[in-house]
């Protein structure tokens, strides 16, 4: 990829794009989704943040106003199996 992963031994969205269908070009983004969120209370009075986050894959479509994200429903998209393996 075009910059260094977050986690070592990663791959990029743009190692994903192999074999049939990867010279169609694609426009998506990610989106970072907070899953769930809480403040917990500990032993000794303290507040504690928790939260559980995840990755989506959004296909940018041209829509009447220009670019519109839609969500991806096609399992083998480059966009979402980096998402599936940032999650």
């Amino acid at each position: 990829g075009e910059y260094e992963q977050p986690v070592l031994g990663m791959k990029s969205c743009f190692d994903h794009v192999t074999g049939e269908g990867s010279e169609v070009p694609w426009s998506a983004r990610e989106w970072f989704m907070v899953r769930k969120a809480e403040v917990c209370l500990a032993e000794d009075g303290s507040l504690v943040p928790r939260i559980a986050m995840g990755v989506e894959a959004r296909e940018q479509v041209r829509g009447p106003d220009g670019l519109m994200d839609a969500p991806l429903t096609r399992p083998d998209h480059p966009l979402v199996k980096y998402a599936e393996d940032f999650t």
